[in-house]
């Protein structure tokens, strides 16, 4: 199986976004353009052969195939392309149509899993059609009959037709009898037209089964409102097909990510070291760094970039808490752009597989596109989309010696935020679905993973990953806002500070949704998933919880209040359903005991 990817459109609609690079070359959330998104795919997919049609900038497309050193991509290039429509391209292409072939356009936007599922079926030839969605205005529709594909046209609108994109699994008959009508095509002046007019002439002979995407995502980027809700559609699917990996023995699965070409940079405490090092050099070469902080410092981030390039390092495993996952991803992104660019926020896109293997259950991170480094002693935040790790290895046994305090602090961690996550102005359905999953595995598995049962680690390891996938779609809110001078004027653990005001955001959130419909809907939602009937019956649920938990007292000093109120970011505070002014904030902190 091959694929063909036709890449000769002008972009007209697009304005800047294509002044200067074609339309495939317009990045998506994660700094990854759409030709290398499709290129990525589809070799993970196992193609490893391509036939790519250009047109303008051409030579932007070739320095992107070069990225890929397995994979072999042919150009052809249509130089007609102002005038022709891909019908051209595709007739340019005609001697290297000599297989079976995923055929596609170049404009498209998809998950991996539904390629997966394409090639996975059985049916020699698919085309992509949707049942559930409205037939669009100006884009293809598809009419289907018996299952079968019998036209594809814009302009085609009756109880037969679906909403379609132009993404076809062909056997090598069906591309065949398709290539050899497009000649005809183009031999008689039809130039302007699409490829798939000269489809619907031979449908009759082709067996092109309909294939439904309504559970997979597909689309086109056509102007810039399609870029822009395409770029954050897209993401969604990513974030909920990252490979998360629940195992007894994460170096047995760790393996499985690396072969002997590898020179792996493994960034983890001393402690792990040793046994990583003894397990899988035979099977690759190991370059540990280990010299970071818990507030991990750029200069730290320097260190070990230059030590995965001085070793020309290609892949990254991180196993530890959130600072070891943070080093890593901040590692992978200095990879691609200079210390000016990382500390100006001006990151891009790399492919530099990142394996995160978490040793607490607390922050997610294993699951998340957000990190944090310290320059010169201020916090930096990072938030890009090609910084989610590749993989999350979770294993239980990593979390048989940690202390009590740290145990209950990190689940803390997690319960804050997915209950946050679900009252986030960013929330979603699918971040809800993640909190809930979340606050359920906590409550039912909260004894046996204090008791270093392996079932209760291991449902809390999970539990930990589904408030990650929560705040990476819908970020933190006040809580996690206040909870940063807290951690450090009191010198307690992150999730012990986030835990001290969760209950008094909530209360007051409780008492502002009385003017608010939107909020109070939420939080009677999230009454149901503690099973009560009431926003203070949920509350102290919570609240009981805490305090069975018996924490060290913290109790925050009068002259430390215009200290923490100052010290909110209140830029962290956008994602709050409501904005706290000063003075709630001031109450906030004066209320915990």
């Amino acid at each position: 199986m091959k694929a063909i990817i036709f890449n000769s459109g002008l972009g007209s609609r697009m304005a800047d976004l294509t002044k200067n690079n074609p339309k495939c070359m317009v990045k998506l959330y994660n700094g990854e353009t759409i030709f290398e998104r499709q290129l990525r795919i589809l070799s993970e997919c196992g193609i490893k052969e391509f036939i790519v049609t250009t047109g303008p900038f051409k030579e932007q497309l070739h320095e992107v195939a070069n990225k890929f050193n397995n994979i072999k991509v042919t150009f052809v290039d249509n130089p007609l392309y102002k005038e022709t429509n891909y019908i051209v391209s595709m007739n340019y292409a005609y001697d290297y149509l000599d297989d079976d072939f995923l055929f596609l356009h170049g404009d498209l936007v998809f998950n991996k899993g539904l390629v997966l599922k394409m090639l996975k079926s059985d049916e020699e030839s698919l085309c992509l059609y949707n049942e559930i969605k409205n037939k669009p205005e100006k884009d293809f529709k598809g009419r289907i009959i018996d299952g079968l594909l019998k036209e594809v046209s814009v302009n085609i609108f009756d109880d037969n037709c679906y909403a379609f994109q132009p993404l076809y699994k062909l056997s090598l008959k069906d591309i065949t009898l398709w290539k050899e009508k497009v000649r005809e095509f183009v031999n008689e002046g039809k130039t302007n037209v699409y490829a798939e007019n000269a489809l619907n002439e031979i449908t009759d002979k082709t067996n092109i089964r309909a294939f439904s995407y309504k559970d997979d995502y597909i689309d086109e980027i056509d102007n810039k409102d399609d870029y822009e809700r395409v770029t954050n559609e897209i993401k969604v699917f990513d974030y909920d097909e990252q490979i998360v990996e629940v195992t007894d023995n994460y170096i047995k699965v760790l393996s499985k990510y690396l072969d002997k070409n590898d020179n792996i940079l493994l960034v983890c405490g001393n402690t792990l070291k040793e046994k990583v090092i003894n397990n899988l050099n035979s099977i690759c070469n190991i370059i540990p760094f280990s010299a970071f902080t818990s507030n991990p410092k750029f200069s730290e981030i320097k260190a070990g970039s230059e030590i995965f390039k001085n070793n020309n390092c290609n892949k990254i495993v991180s196993i530890g808490g959130g600072s070891a996952i943070d080093v890593s991803k901040s590692i992978k992104l200095l990879q691609s752009i200079s210390e000016e660019e990382f500390l100006n926020s001006e990151f891009r896109y790399n492919n530099i597989m990142h394996i995160a293997i978490p040793t607490t259950s607390g922050t997610g991170s294993e699951s998340t596109q957000i990190a944090v480094v310290y320059n010169e002693g201020v916090k930096m935040s990072i938030d890009f989309g090609s910084i989610l790790p590749d993989v999350a290895i979770l294993d239980p046994n990593l979390l048989v010696s940690l202390p009590d305090y740290q145990k209950k602090c990190t689940m803390l961690d997690s319960l804050s935020q997915a209950i946050e996550s679900f009252w986030s102005k960013g929330s979603t359905e699918k971040s809800k679905e993640y909190s809930i999953k979340c606050i359920n595995l906590i409550f039912d598995n909260y004894k046996t993973y204090l008791n270093n049962e392996i079932d209760g680690l291991r449902n809390m390891l999970i539990a930990s990953n589904f408030s990650g996938k929560a705040i990476n779609i819908s970020r933190t809110t006040a809580p996690h806002s206040m909870s940063y001078k807290l951690t450090s004027l009191y010198e307690i653990p992150h999730g012990h500070a986030v835990a001290l005001g969760l209950i008094p955001c909530w209360k007051l959130l409780s008492e502002l949704s009385n003017d608010n419909d939107e909020l109070r809907n939420i939080l009677i939602r999230l009454v149901k998933v503690f099973g009560k009937d009431s926003i203070e019956e949920s509350i102290e649920v919570v609240s009981n919880f805490i305090k069975k938990l018996d924490l060290p007292r913290v109790e925050v000093k009068e002259n430390d209040l215009e200290v923490l109120v100052k010290s909110v970011n209140m830029k962290r505070m956008v994602n709050n359903p409501i904005m706290f002014t000063e003075e709630q904030l001031y109450d906030l902190y004066k209320s915990i005991k």
